[in-house]
């Protein structure tokens, strides 16, 4: 993919420059190199009225590409329509006259603080909070899973629909660790053996009881990669944007996840803050393992994206290790009993 320079001077694509607003002028267009995935650039417009808007657009090449942008917008307009206050608005999505193998999402542009300090807790978690407050309950259907493959960096996520989410995330983490394989390098045996154990033991260990016993999971829109690069501060305010959602419907925790990972140096304050504010999902003794659960997603996911970095697959494996062997433990103690 190579990059598009010289933009203001050859002119926007027409199909790109319609659905900026009527009247626009278009006074800049900078490339921000903002995605390893696809081309970013901010757009910088004069109204009609003389007063200035930025709009911020990906461009992607070919089938790749065209899924790649459906699915952003997708995943933004969902977010969007929840959390206004927290996301940017996206306008459009679509492919350029001047070349139909070229495709684009487009936004409008928000300010934020570049820079490697991740937002408060209390900042952070106000704006997941607030997502998933107003979302539980308006799952089309009340299932689990999305209307469109959404991705996480480039890798796609299949959000086919289910009514069972220990059914859906068990589907899902199949597939993760499939692709996993196929990118990074075949598993060693040993490897393959503690997959199969974490599918027949720990998944249902720690997913099963959440549907169990007159317990249910409602289904909330979940961003699924809330990692710090995907959540900044708002310039000149406490306020923070969410963006890059890797969307679909299903448990809340799933969120969380990634706030469990050492890569990110989070951990129990963000935690703690999320929890002040919603309540845990029965049972609440599982509450430390089913985040483990669900931070191994995010690291297998990780290890996918950068398959030359091979401590990332021991990151995951020791992850899942540890919860294999709580689950064995906690089985040899129900034995004795």
């Amino acid at each position: 993919m190579g990059l598009n320079t010289g933009r203001v001077e050859a002119g926007l694509d027409a199909n790109l420059l319609a659905v900026l607003p009527n009247g626009a002028q278009v006074t800049s267009v900078t490339n921000t190199k903002l995605s390893e995935w696809c081309n970013t650039f901010k757009i910088e417009v004069t109204l009609p009225d003389g007063k200035s808007q930025a709009f911020f657009e990906k461009e992607c090449k070919g089938q790749y590409g065209l899924d790649m942008m459906r699915a952003t917008f997708q995943a933004e307009l969902t977010l969007h329509e929840f959390v206004p206050e927290f996301s940017p608005r996206p306008i459009a999505t679509g492919s350029y006259a001047s070349d139909k193998n070229v495709h684009f999402f487009l936004a409008e542009f928000v300010d934020m603080i570049e820079d490697d300090t991740a937002p408060s807790p209390e900042s952070y978690m106000t704006a997941v909070v607030t997502l998933h407050n107003r979302s539980f309950g308006k799952s089309p259907g009340g299932q689990f899973g999305f209307p469109i493959s959404t991705r996480f960096g480039d890798l796609e996520q299949n959000n086919l629909w289910c009514d069972s989410w220990e059914v859906f995330w068990t589907n899902q983490m199949r597939e993760i660790l499939e692709r996993e394989e196929d990118l990074g390098g075949r598993h060693p045996k040993e490897l393959v053996h503690l997959r199969q154990i974490y599918f027949d033991k720990v998944l249902p260990r720690y997913l099963r009881p959440l549907e169990s016993d007159g317990r249910s999971i409602q289904p909330c829109l979940v961003h699924a990669d809330l990692w710090p690069g995907n959540c900044r501060y708002k310039r000149d305010t406490n306020a923070i944007c969410m963006y890059d959602a890797s969307a679909f419907w299903g448990h809340n925790e799933v969120d969380l996840g990634v706030f469990s990972n050492p890569r990110y140096h989070l951990g129990a304050p963000y935690l703690r803050e999320y929890w002040e504010k919603m309540p845990i999902s029965a049972p609440g003794e599982d509450a430390y393992n089913r985040n483990k659960m669900y931070m191994i997603r995010n690291q297998i996911l990780l290890a996918t994206l950068y398959p030359t970095q091979a401590d990332l697959r021991q990151v995951w494996t020791a992850s899942m290790r540890d919860l294999v062997d709580t689950v064995a433990a906690e089985e040899s103690e129900q034995s004795k009993m």
